[in-house]
């Protein structure tokens, strides 16, 4: 029997498909792309989340695979690290003092899809810099949420997904993505959309590189760097990792068999065209292959 619904567009964040006990792949819909992670044997509801070990070895995997560049090799190795156990039992202990976290797989996946999902070419790329050396996270997210104010007051309402990184002085950096409207020549020449924001410096670009169906994009892993960054500083903990705009598009990820799905997609008018592929080697998974496709109909 083949799951109703398959990618529902506008999901609740962290909702779950239960229609299969077993599975053999996890495919994400994001547009016209499709991510998929397929296994080499069937995995069950209660084995999903993988060890420790399990991801090291598929790690080792990668970085000893001679056909790939050090930049794939880094980016397939990030998308399977192992979830760090620290900051959960720091949790539970309160008598534990925080230290600095780790990027977790989750959160990496969850920025990608959100990022990939909502802004594509012609959109803006924007960095938000402070000129007083030292600002507080808290004082600087009542400053983030002040300028979106006033950014849609000028220009109407927008979609963004921004992350935070500290330079070397210690004071913050706003990088962040967004759907802005084109912004008038005049006021980027008079001071007009600086002066929005007030608090020093800001860069703006036009994205002129984001397909959806390329998985190492620059941009992408600068902005994933910011969150490693950002997550291992001790000045973080406690504090949410991005900041995201209420009406982004979620994209949801469904477990079932390979070869159903596919077809679902087909009986549904969908013509998959596999853009990327690669395969890995793991012991007790046989294999795991990733895979990208571009749906049309």
């Amino acid at each position: 029997m083949h799951p109703p619904g398959l990618f529902t567009v506008n999901a609740p964040m962290g909702a779950k498909e239960d229609w299969a006990m077993g599975y053999n792949c996890q495919m994400t819909r994001i547009g016209d792309c499709l991510r998929v992670k397929l296994y080499g044997k069937e995995l069950f509801e209660e084995s999903d989340r993988k060890s420790k070990n399990q991801r090291l070895a598929e790690i080792e995997a990668i970085q000893a695979d001679p056909s790939l560049t050090d930049l794939q090799k880094r980016l397939y190795a990030a998308i399977l690290e192992p979830p760090d156990k620290e900051e959960e039992c720091a949790r539970n202990r309160p008598d534990r003092t925080p230290k600095p976290g780790r990027l977790k797989l989750a959160e990496r996946e969850r920025f990608c899809h959100l990022m990939d999902r909502n802004f594509s070419l012609g959109h803006k790329f924007i960095t938000l810099t402070y000129e007083k050396p030292d600002v507080t996270l808290d004082e600087a997210a009542k400053d983030y949420e002040n300028w979106v104010k006033r950014m849609r007051e000028r220009y109407g309402d927008f979609k963004y997904l921004a992350n935070r990184s500290f330079q070397q002085r210690g004071t913050l950096h706003f990088h962040l993505l967004a759907d802005l409207p084109t912004i008038p020549r005049a006021e980027l020449a008079d001071g007009t959309f600086r002066d929005i924001w007030g608090r020093g410096s800001v860069e703006l670009k036009r994205i002129y590189s984001l397909p959806m169906e390329e998985r190492r994009n620059k941009l992408k892993l600068d902005l994933i760097k910011n969150l490693r960054d950002f997550k291992a500083d001790e000045r973080s903990y406690g504090k949410r990792l991005f900041l995201q705009s209420k009406n982004l598009i979620v994209p949801r990820t469904v477990k079932g068999d390979f070869n159903e799905m596919m077809e679902k997609l087909r009986e549904n008018g969908y013509v998959p065209e596999l853009v990327e592929t690669r395969q890995f080697p793991v012991e007790y998974l046989n294999y795991i292959q990733l895979e990208t496709y571009r749906l049309t109909k």
